[in-house]
């Protein structure tokens, strides 16, 4: 979950041009992460758009995975003990145990070498629903760019390259319940780099 000073923060470190970064935060200057879920939700969906049409995708791609969320404290503990726990076996069975994890998705690795990640699977009624504190349970009347979700998407890609010690990267948000109202779970992509 990107806070709005960490993804300020992002967007320079990303040399972001200064003037897209005046069209994300004008009129949104004082947001932080204590202001209601719902301005917070229309500051990040009007950043997501202005970026989809003024920023390059890997760009947009580096600055919201490095926003990831739950990157230290009791799950990156438990990644580091599943990497402990399974460091003889060859990655592709450490793969095929991830499903077995809490909260870890289900990966497949597909025929050409990438992994899909069926990474979140929560339900409101007949509706998947996104597991972003920033739009969770938030009624909202529009949908929201899957470029956001390489937020989550960086979130599984640090996991996964501790359990697996391989260097990832997240290629695609395949799809999303934020841009699919509901109708699609969280699936990415990854790619092995290194």
């Amino acid at each position: 979950m990107p806070c709005p000073e960490k993804f300020r923060e992002s967007l320079i470190k990303f040399d972001v041009d200064a003037s897209i970064i005046d069209q994300i935060n004008a009129g949104f200057e004082q947001v932080v992460s204590s202001t209601p879920k719902k301005i917070k939700a229309s500051y990040f969906k009007r950043a997501i758009d202005i970026m989809d049409e003024k920023v390059d995708a890997g760009k947009k791609r580096d600055i919201l995975d490095w926003n990831a969320c739950c990157k230290s404290g009791a799950r990156e503990k438990a990644s580091k003990a599943f990497a402990r726990e399974n460091k003889e076996l060859p990655w592709k069975e450490r793969l095929a145990k991830i499903r077995e994890e809490d909260y870890m998705g289900t990966p497949i690795l597909n025929e050409d070498g990438t992994i899909t990640v069926h990474a979140v699977y929560y339900r409101d009624g007949d509706k998947y629903s996104c597991s972003c504190p920033n739009f969770n349970k938030l009624k909202r009347d529009y949908p929201v760019s899957k470029t956001y979700c390489f937020c989550c998407g960086g979130h599984f890609r640090f996991h996964y390259e501790i359990m697996l010690g391989l260097k990832l990267r997240v290629k695609e948000v395949v799809s999303s319940p934020l841009d699919s109202e509901g109708e699609k779970p969280c699936v990415f992509i990854m790619e092995i780099i290194g």
